[in-house]
C-alpha cells in the first residue's frame, strides 16, 4: 500500500531551525566592546528558490548551502525579512567570508565603519580556530577581529568555556568538523546578512517528550527530531521554519503552502483531533495533522 508522505521543510526539502541564544540576546564584544550585536541560535540546514505550492513567490531568493542563485558579484546569505522572518537573499560584497576570495595576503571578515559592518578584505589576524580573541580596531577606523582567515570571534558555546574565541564561518556543514555542524547564526549589527559558523551538532530528541530544556523544544527535522528554540505560532498560520510554530507542531506543505500542523503519531497516540494523520517524512513514527 502506497503511503502519502509529508515533507517537512523551507526552501527545496530542507527543514530550517532557528534556535534561540541560551544568553537571550546581544551582549557585550570581544574585549568588553560592543563589537557587532552577536546572538547565536541554530540555522536552516538548506534552502532554495523557487515558489510554494500554491505559486507564490518564496522568501528564499537563493542557496545559502550551494550558493547558487545569485549573480555574479554577489553572495547567498541569510537574511531577516520585513514581516518578521527568515530568508536568504543576494548580497553584493568584496568577498565572501567562507571562499576567503581576497588577496594572498589578506582575509576577508566583518569589519565595521561608522555604524555600517560590511564583508571586507583586510590584514589577517593570528588567533587559530578555538582560540582566545578580541575586537582590534584598524587603520582607515575600520574595527575587526584577531582571527584568523575564514574565522569569527563570538561568543563560545556552551560547554565549551568562557569567553570569546575565533569559530569557523561556513554556509554548509560540509564545511565544518567532523564533531560540528553548519547551525549558528551570527546577528551584526550594522548589516542585513545574517551569516552562519559551525557549532555543537543539534540534540537529537523525542517529539512528544519533554528531553528539551527550556527555551528549547523537540521538532521534526529532515535528520530526525532535533531541539530547537520554541515559537509561538499557531495552527494553520504560516511559517517558514518548524520552530517558528508552538511545541508540538511542525512547519509543513501538504499541497497550499507552508502551515503549522499538530504533530500525531501514525497509528498511534497522540492522535488528531481533526484531519489525518500524515507521516513525517525522515522521522520515523512522527506524523502531522492535516486537513
Amino acid at each position: 500500500m502506497r503511503v502519502d508522505r509529508l515533507y517537512v521543510l523551507t526552501g527545496t526539502l530542507a527543514l530550517a531551525l532557528w534556535a534561540a541564544a541560551c544568553n537571550g540576546g546581544n551582549g557585550p564584544g570581544p574585549g568588553g566592546q560592543e563589537d557587532a550585536g552577536i546572538d547565536g541560535g541554530g540555522t536552516p540546514t538548506g534552502d532554495g528558490g523557487g515558489t510554494d505550492a500554491d505559486g507564490g513567490a518564496r522568501d528564499f531568493a537563493c542557496n545559502v548551502a550551494q550558493q547558487e542563485g545569485c549573480a555574479d558579484g554577489q553572495d547567498c546569505y541569510f537574511a531577516d525579512l520585513a514581516d518578521g522572518g527568515t530568508g536568504s537573499r543576494c548580497f553584493e560584497a568584496e568577498c565572501d567570508v567562507v571562499a576567503q576570495d581576497c588577496a594572498q595576503d589578506e582575509r576577508c571578515t566583518y569589519a565595521m565603519e561608522n555604524g555600517v559592518t560590511q564583508r571586507r578584505c583586510v590584514a589577517p589576524g593570528t588567533a587559530d580556530e578555538g582560540a582566545p580573541c578580541t575586537l582590534a580596531p584598524g587603520d582607515g577606523g575600520l574595527a575587526y577581529d584577531t582571527c584568523r582567515q575564514g574565522l569569527f570571534c563570538r561568543e563560545a558555546p556552551d560547554g565549551t568555556g568562557s569567553g570569546f574565541t575565533c569559530q569557523r564561518l561556513c554556509h554548509a556543514t560540509t564545511q565544518c568538523g567532523n564533531a560540528s555542524e553548519c547551525n549558528t547564526v551570527l546577528r551584526l549589527e550594522g548589516t542585513d546578512e545574517l551569516p552562519l559558523v559551525c557549532g555543537p551538532p543539534s540534540r537529537v530528541c523525542n517529539p512528544f517528550g519533554d528531553d528539551c530544556e527550556a527555551p528549547l523544544s523537540c521538532y521534526p527535522s529532515t535528520s530526525g527530531p532535533l531541539c530547537a528554540g520554541s515559537g509561538n505560532r499557531t495552527e494553520g498560520q504560516s511559517c517558514d521554519f518548524s520552530n517558528q510554530c508552538a511545541p508540538g507542531s511542525a512547519c509543513v506543505n501538504a499541497g497550499g503552502g507552508l502551515t503549522c500542523r499538530p504533530l500525531c503519531q501514525p497509528g498511534g497516540t497522540p492522535a488528531c483531533s481533526t484531519g489525518s494523520c500524515r507521516a513525517l517524512d525522515g522521522n520515523p513514527g512522527v506524523g502531522a495533522c492535516v486537513p
